[in-house]
């Protein structure tokens, strides 16, 4: 930006510009550098600004500031109270007439609305940002107490679950130990009853031998086959004789005649 258009700007800027009753004359010098370097002045006297491109001796105070900050002030971007706190910028004489007559610019409706707008903005977006937090920060409690009550829940469960199944198990294994232990002891019967079976079977056969066996020994001792003792044993007593009963006899053998006689 030229001097010539700084001039103009300021010139535009403190056209409508009010001042304040001071009883008088006031006016600053603006030593502007950087870009448009250059003199000029503004004064202010009954309320009513003139800013010309010269040099003002017989002023209250000089400012020496670059033309960046200087249209940052003009454009309403900045205050200059603030940007002197920041020494953007040199005062000689009396600061409070300087900034004073450097925050009386006009600033159009427009930006007025638009930086009043602004500062809305991020006040409405810090309050945002709080409640957020205080949104995100109770949520983020709920979840906690909830994902410690579901957690709390599920522990239990699974506690009374394997309770459930452990006594379930018990029962499943005493309940096989006893099955198992019923067939072993059917088992055990079983085997007896076998062994008691084949022992019955060989004493039979032992019986068996022993009465096919006694003949054979009755005739090694009494010499009479066993078929005559029975013959025997089948002829009549004397009780059957003294009875009427005819004794058997046995019929006499007939010499064969001699033919020689």
């Amino acid at each position: 930006m030229t001097y010539e258009k700084i001039v103009e700007k300021l010139q535009k800027a403190y056209a409508k510009a009010e001042g304040w009753d001071i009883g008088g004359h006031k006016a600053i010098q603006l030593n502007v550098r950087g870009e448009g370097e250059g003199a000029l002045y503004i004064e202010v006297s009954e309320g009513k600004f003139n800013v010309q491109p010269y040099e003002y001796y017989d002023n209250n105070a000089t400012v020496t500031i670059n033309s960046k900050t200087l249209m940052d002030i003009i454009d309403g971007k900045a205050e200059p109270a603030d940007e002197y706190a920041e020494q953007k910028y040199s005062i000689v004489g009396d600061v409070d007439v300087a900034n004073k007559i450097l925050a009386l610019r006009t600033v159009s409706p427009v930006k007025k609305a638009t930086k009043k707008a602004a500062e809305e903005t991020k006040k409405v977006a810090k309050k945002a940002t709080e409640e957020t937090k205080k949104v995100a920060k109770k949520a983020t409690e709920e979840t906690k107490k909830a994902a410690k009550k579901v957690t709390k829940k599920a522990t239990e469960e699974t506690k009374k679950a394997a309770k459930k199944a452990t006594e379930e198990t018990k029962k499943a294994v005493k309940k096989t130990a006893e099955t198992a232990k019923k067939t072993a002891e059917t088992a055990v019967k079983g085997a007896k009853e076998g062994v008691a079976a084949a022992a019955k079977v060989i004493k039979e056969e032992k019986k068996a031998e022993k009465k096919a066996e006694a003949p054979e020994k009755a005739e090694k001792k009494t010499g009479v086959p066993e078929t005559t003792a029975l013959a025997a044993s089948a002829a009549p007593t004397v009780s059957e004789t003294s009875a009427g009963v005819k004794p058997y006899k046995r019929p006499v053998a007939i010499k064969p005649a001699d033919d020689n006689k």
